[in-house]
């Protein structure tokens, strides 16, 4: 059975890559860089004259449904096949309603709080089939899950938490809201790496003085949390359930960078691929993984699914491919003149004033600076130009590009097809190391289409 499924696995990586690698040109820069890269002009002709034909509704079934029509051409239905194959994540499961205690809702918005009520249920509900009574949160942040899980379920909760300040908070919160919970739920200021097992289990036996199973927990492991977590959990000998829920792929640390050109470089990580499956497939063809899964192949597998989409309406489409095509034009005409694009304010162009293009970038002008790549011309182009002349010549850019909303949002919706094959390939390479550490590991359903997220649950087998 371990050779077959090591076969089924190897066929599938191996698919993966080619499917990725085919279609690096919908992800592989970013959509800022859209026109600057020439990306629309990439598209097969064959695609474009089909899909500018249809209408809202059948686009939106196109993308989150992958309904295709006999009479398209084969390299669409194909590419609508593979993503389809290549997507293994669950379907969504239908969750009973929760609603959180009105005590645990103070300060808390909507999304928030579905998605600690709901985890603590999920924890709940593993720990019970197992008799697991003290859980261990790697990455507690402000310890919400950590008193839900007590006030709930009674559970001796310890919160381990990098940063210092997080762990005061928490803390804090405890006493002034949570003070029946002193005793039971602790919190801890511990940066965690693969090797953190033995200070794990000293804080553990300090505060509870037990060494009875526990549950390990991870939700919104950022990063390389998301390894050190699970290797914590294969040394662990107490460690009997992990779940995981693991965030931001992109943010995974990267082992070596190699510089192609102006824009563009090769990553390879130090966590990704993880498996020794993954590694050989891609030591046994020719594929350089460096140019093609980098960070913006890994920030497509942690955003938005397609769900969103549902019953999207054309205004907001028409919204959404405005505003990235507006910023594509501001970014070509940063690089057509020699400039580089740079924030003076934490967020870029705010969507509000959107109204159109002559609004939009009459804002962007006021939060972004256009700083000369040469230093030393920037003295004649200080000169040279000023925000009026520089607010003329990107609109007469804009109206050389303004009738390209459709296409722009074909674009997107072909690129959002890929999340889930992208996101599938990073979770199946994590499921495939963890098999081959003896594990056994299965992917849960999101449980709630609002939160965007999956859990991996691990067992470990004893």
């Amino acid at each position: 059975m371990a050779n077959a499924n090591e076969y089924i696995a190897n066929i599938y990586f191996l698919d993966a890559l080619n499917l990725f690698i085919e279609t690096q040109w919908l992800y592989n820069i970013p959509v800022t860089n859209l026109l600057t890269e020439k990306l629309l002009d990439l598209f097969p002709k064959e695609w474009l004259n089909v899909l500018q034909t249809l209408e809202n509704e059948e686009f939106n079934n196109f993308v989150i449904k992958k309904i295709t029509k006999p009479e398209w051409s084969k390299t669409l239905k194909t590419f609508v096949k593979k993503c389809r194959y290549i997507d293994r994540l669950p379907s969504i499961n239908n969750i009973i309603p929760i609603i959180l205690p009105k005590k645990f809702q103070i300060g808390l918005n909507l999304k928030k709080q579905h998605e600690i009520m709901h985890l603590a249920y999920l924890v709940h509900m593993q720990c019970t089939s197992q008799n697991v009574k003290t859980i261990i949160d790697l990455g507690a942040g402000l310890g919400y899950i950590c008193q839900l899980l007590y006030y709930l379920y009674g559970y001796k909760v310890l919160g381990l938490e990098k940063s210092q300040a997080n762990v005061n908070n928490a803390r804090s919160r405890q006493i002034k809201m949570y003070s029946d919970s002193l005793a039971y739920v602790k919190y801890n200021c511990c940066d965690l790496t693969y090797n953190s097992v033995e200070i794990i289990e000293t804080i553990l036996n300090n505060e509870f003085q037990e060494k009875s199973d526990v549950c390990l927990i991870g939700l919104h492991a950022c990063g390389d949390l998301s390894i050190h977590a699970s290797k914590i959990f294969r040394d662990m000998k107490i460690a009997r359930i992990f779940i995981l829920i693991p965030c931001c792929y992109h943010k995974l640390s990267i082992s070596k960078s190699i510089r192609i050109n102006a824009s563009s470089e090769k990553q390879y990580f130090n966590n990704f691929p993880l498996s020794n499956c993954f590694k050989t497939i891609i030591n046994n063809t020719n594929f350089d993984i460096g140019t093609f899964l980098r960070q913006p192949f890994l920030r497509l597998a942690c955003q938005e699914p397609v769900d969103r989409w549902y019953n999207m309406s054309i205004e907001t489409h028409n919204k959404h491919s405005f505003y990235v095509l507006a910023r594509a034009v501001l970014q070509l005409y940063a690089t057509k003149n020699g400039f580089s694009l740079k924030k003076c304010t934490q967020k870029g162009t705010r969507k509000s004033q959107c109204l159109n293009f002559e609004t939009y970038i009459k804002d962007a002008l006021t939060r972004y600076i256009l700083q000369p790549q040469e230093k030393e011309t920037f003295k004649k182009q200080d000169v040279e130009f000023n925000l009026d002349t520089h607010k003329k010549n990107i609109i007469e850019l804009w109206k050389n590009h303004c009738d390209k909303f459709k296409i722009v949002e074909i674009y997107t919706g072909l690129q959002l097809m890929l999340q889930a094959p992208a996101e599938s390939l990073v979770l199946q390479d994590r499921l495939c190391w963890m098999e081959e550490q003896g594990l056994e590991a299965k992917i849960v359903p999101k449980i709630l289409q609002l939160l965007d997220v999956y859990s991996i649950i691990v067992y470990n087998v004893y």
